[in-house]
């Protein structure tokens, strides 16, 4: 049995002795690391003393998490966020202690995302029209698109996300002032309400052409296809489940915006009723890891990617997110419990095969509690 690190955010973290850990399992990694002789040891970066190469870490042992201190895993796996200098200093002082770290980094602008995306000619016509935001490239696309899509280049669950559609000699501007209520504002072209540049400026935005979602039951909805590294190092695809938006009219599919998930099959057979349901999934899945090796080509590190995917009603797909830390309670909510299980075994199982690669001197020592 060997160490496998999780390196937490300290929400997680603090919530860990009281059974509070939010949307992630500890159960479920614990069950999917004991299945590849693997003991999860739960981190966060500030708790690793690199003088001595050792770590305070949670173990679960008799029934509940206990506080150790330990010499540092030889794998681990990031779900924590760090955006100071200092944080990624320290993340580069494990690497060159010989610390394998994957998903290293797990938050990427969506312009650079998009940027890299696009050097794989295959992707690019499953690309929506992407642009930093700024008011010169607001004005492009408005002359070309006449719905667009204004949200953060780091932003997550639909957090900030704005639409800009074309009513005849009008646009429309809608988006959430404050949780829970939606604003909209109408225009001339040329006179954009007089927040919207501040708040480009302010803040990096993209500005993206917006995909003609398909629907169930007259809700728009997208997907999110879960593609992990596992056993053999390679990447292949755990799950995947629509998003539903709240409403007809809503534009943000995220659960936690108001959205529902759902198995994809009954989705499937409604919306596409003339389209093979084995067919359809298998060029998602093509999609879905021709992404996913592209960006490994640029970010090597990665190994956990949750891929939203627009679809129209013809069946056309587009990559319109990457995300570098899933978030898998989506299965659950779903009713998918044995993906929501896979999507924590694959990431323990590439971290035993990163360990089956290591040198052989590595030896049960690195069990060994110091204090």
């Amino acid at each position: 049995m060997e160490y496998v690190g999780i390196l937490l955010d300290s929400s997680v973290y603090r919530g860990i002795p009281h059974a509070r850990t939010g949307q992630e399992s500890l159960v479920l990694y614990e069950l999917a690391a004991a299945a590849y002789d693997l003991i999860p040891c739960y981190m966060r970066l500030e708790d690793i003393h690199l003088p001595s190469g050792t770590c305070r870490a949670y173990i679960h042992s008799e029934n509940t998490y206990k506080l150790n201190t330990i010499k540092l895993p030889y794998t681990i796996h990031n779900r924590a966020m760090y955006f100071t200098t200092a944080s990624h200093h320290k993340m580069a002082g494990l690497i060159q202690q010989g610390i394998l770290i994957y998903n290293l980094r797990n938050r990427y602008k969506k312009v650079q995302i998009h940027r890299l995306l696009s050097r794989n000619s295959e992707l690019v016509p499953h690309l929506p029209e992407t642009e930093p935001a700024t008011k010169h490239s607001l004005a492009r696309m408005m002359a070309k698109y006449s719905d667009l899509i204004i949200k953060p280049s780091n932003g997550s669950i639909g957090s900030g996300v704005m639409r800009l559609t074309q009513r005849s000699a009008l646009w429309q501007l809608s988006f959430h002032p404050k949780p829970g209520k939606w604003r909209q504002i109408r225009f001339k072209q040329g006179r954009l309400p007089a927040f919207l540049p501040a708040r480009l400026t302010r803040k990096e935005h993209l500005i993206q052409q917006r995909i003609p979602l398909a629907t169930y039951e007259d809700r728009p909805f997208d997907l999110r296809v879960t593609v992990q590294r596992g056993i053999t190092g390679e990447w292949g695809v755990t799950g995947m489940f629509a998003k539903l938006a709240a409403s007809k009219d809503a534009f943000i599919t995220n659960v936690a915006r108001g959205g529902s998930a759902m198995a994809v099959d009954r989705i499937f057979s409604s919306a596409f009723p003339h389209v093979a349901a084995d067919k359809l999934q298998s060029r998602i899945h093509h999609l879905a890891l021709t992404a996913a090796h592209q960006l490994s080509v640029e970010l090597p590190h990665i190994a956990d990617l949750g891929i939203d995917l627009g679809i129209t009603a013809a069946g056309e797909l587009y990559l319109i997110e990457c995300n570098g830390r899933d978030q898998r309670y989506g299965f659950r909510k779903a009713g998918m419990p044995e993906e929501w299980a896979q999507s924590y075994r694959e990431p323990m199982a590439y971290a035993r095969y990163l360990l089956d690669q290591k040198p052989s001197a590595a030896s049960l020592n690195n069990l060994k509690l110091i204090t």
